[in-house]
């Protein structure tokens, strides 16, 4: 089981909706300081799980982002914690000072060039 910690609330204060979709909702917020974003996904939104090595059923995509936020991978916004809250979880995300969606990317180009998508 995971250890206690204190509830989200008290660890970041959450800013204006940066943007909403059909898995969540996504939030800027701040911790001491630095700048994440706090993505809310309902539990009934959720289609498909995975359980982390603690045991913890989570959202698949919760569990995708923790495995490659360990090491780090370049142009792959990490994760740094996560909450589950009563209606479902929040995600805990970097926030880089310029980064787009890349759903809005592509909605706005309609692909993307290779040198680009390679970052």
């Amino acid at each position: 089981p995971r250890a206690e910690k204190p509830p989200l609330e008290q660890l970041y204060r959450a800013g204006p909706l940066l943007g909403s979709g059909g898995c969540g909702r996504a939030q800027p917020s701040a911790r001491l300081g630095s700048q994440v974003a706090i993505k809310r996904v309902p539990r009934d939104r959720v289609s498909e799980w995975a359980r982390l090595r603690d045991g913890a059923r989570v959202p698949l995509e919760l569990a995708l982002l923790w495995m490659v936020s360990c090491p780090g991978f370049r142009g792959v916004v990490r994760l740094l914690d996560w909450f589950e809250l009563p209606d479902g979880f929040a995600l805990v995300m970097e926030r880089p000072e310029r980064c787009r969606d890349l759903w809005y990317l592509l909605e706005e180009r309609g692909f993307l060039p290779e040198p680009a998508a390679r970052g």
